[in-house]
C-alpha cells in the first residue's frame, strides 16, 4: 500500500468514526498535498491529533493512569490491544481495550467483562494468562500476559503448512489449555489456528475466550464460533455443547496445519456448515501428500461426526498425541537391533 492509499484508508477511517467530516476529507485528498499537512495547516487538526491518528490508524490512544499506552498492536469488532507499561511495576503487557460505543452496550459489556475475568481466573501453561480487568473513567480494559509470538493463520499464510511433529506437538500442547476450561466447565467454543499463538520458544498460547460458555447448557443454543471448524452439532445450533466440540475444532485445525488447506469449504457460510453437518471427511488430500498413517488417524477421529467417536477428554487426547509423536520420531531412529554397517578399512 502506497502513501496515497494509505492516507485514503486512514481518512475513510476518521470520517467513518465521526472524527472529521466527510466534505473535509474530501477536500484534505483533493488538495494536492498531504492531506495530514493540509488539515493541521488550515486548523482543522491539530499536529499532536494527526500524528498521533497516523500511528494508531486512526484510532484515539487510551489515557490511563496505571499504564503508559504504547503502540497498538491490532484490533476487532469489540476491542482494541495495545502494548503497554504499567507504571507501578514497570511490567509490559498486552492491554485489550473495549471499543468506546461498545462501553454502552449491556451485551457487549458483559462478554467483554466475562471473558477477561476468566483470563484472571484462569492459569495454565497454554492459556494466555489475564492480570486484571478494570475500569478507568469511561474505558474498560483487561490488562494481559504479552505475547511475542504469532498466530497460527499468520503462520500458515506466511509459510504454508506445517510438518507433521511440530503440529501434532502444538495441537498436544492445545489440548491440554482445553483441558484447563473443561476441568472448570468451560467450552471455548472457537478453537481454530487465528486463536493460537505461537511462542518463539515454542509454547502455543489459546486465545479468545470471548465465546466460552459453561459446557452442557440447557436450552437452544445459538451457532457461533469460525464456521470451518465447528462440529456438526454447533453448527445446527444444538443445546449442550461440550468439550468434544472443541476436540472436533482442533481436529480440524490440525487438518489446516498439515496439509494447508481447511477440511471443508463452500461459498457461502451456510454451504460450509452443510458440509460440516452432512459430507464426510476426504482422506484423498491426506493421502496425495504423504501424511503418516498416525495423523491420518487422528484427524479422523477427532473430527468423527457422532461425538461419541471422537477423544472424550483433552488429557486422554493430548497423551496420545504424545504417543504418536514418539512412534513418528522413533521411526526415524535406526533401531538398535539393525546397527550401522562398520565402514571397512582400505587394505595395504
Amino acid at each position: 500500500m502506497n502513501a496515497h492509499e494509505d492516507a485514503v484508508r486512514l481518512l475513510a477511517i476518521l470520517v467513518h468514526h465521526r472524527r472529521i467530516a466527510a466534505d473535509l476529507a474530501r477536500q484534505a485528498l483533493a488538495s494536492g498535498i498531504d492531506p495530514g499537512t493540509w488539515l493541521v495547516t488550515h486548523g482543522h487538526v491539530g499536529a499532536e491529533q494527526w500524528r498521533e491518528w497516523s500511528e494508531t490508524g486512526g484510532v484515539d490512544r487510551p489515557r490511563l493512569a496505571r499504564y503508559e499506552i504504547h503502540e497498538l498492536l491490532g484490533e476487532g469488532g469489540t476491542a482494541h490491544v495495545w502494548r503497554a507499561r504499567d507504571r507501578s511495576t514497570g511490567e509490559w503487557v498486552a492491554l485489550k481495550v473495549l471499543r468506546p460505543e461498545l462501553c454502552r452496550e449491556s451485551t457487549a459489556m458483559e462478554r467483554f467483562v466475562h471473558e477477561s475475568r476468566l483470563l484472571v481466573e484462569l492459569r495454565a501453561a497454554n492459556l494466555v494468562k489475564g492480570h486484571r480487568v478494570a475500569r478507568d473513567g469511561e474505558t474498560v480494559y483487561c490488562a494481559m500476559e504479552l505475547l511475542r509470538g504469532t498466530s497460527l493463520q499468520a503462520r500458515l499464510s506466511a509459510s504454508g503448512r506445517l510438518g507433521e511433529v511440530e503440529a501434532l506437538r502444538i495441537v498436544a500442547q492445545v489440548a491440554r489449555a482445553l483441558a484447563a476450561l473443561h476441568a472448570r466447565g468451560l467450552v471455548h467454543r472457537d478453537v481454530k489456528p487465528g486463536n493460537i499463538v505461537l511462542e518463539p520458544d515454542g509454547r502455543a498460547v489459546l486465545i479468545d475466550l470471548g465465546f466460552a460458555l459453561e459446557g452442557q447448557g440447557g436450552g437452544s443454543a445459538t451457532t457461533v464460533g469460525t464456521v470451518h471448524y465447528i462440529a456438526p452439532e454447533q453448527a445446527r445450533g444444538q443445546a449442550g455443547i461440550d468439550v468434544r466440540a472443541d476436540i472436533y475444532a482442533l481436529g480440524a485445525t490440525l487438518y489446516h496445519l498439515v496439509t494447508g488447506s481447511l477440511p471443508f469449504t463452500g461459498r457461502t457460510s451456510e454451504e460450509v456448515l452443510a458440509a460440516q453437518v452432512l459430507e464426510s471427511l476426504s482422506g484423498a488430500r491426506i493421502k496425495s501428500l504423504g501424511l503418516s498413517p498416525q495423523v491420518h488417524w487422528l484427524i479422523e477421529k477427532m473430527m468423527a461426526k457422532d461425538k461419541s467417536i471422537r477423544f472424550q477428554d483433552p488429557l486422554e487426547l493430548a497423551d496420545e498425541i504424545d504417543r504418536q509423536v514418539r512412534l513418528l520420531e522413533g521411526a526415524k531412529v535406526v533401531p538398535a537391533a539393525e546397527p550401522a554397517r562398520r565402514r571397512r578399512r582400505p587394505l595395504l
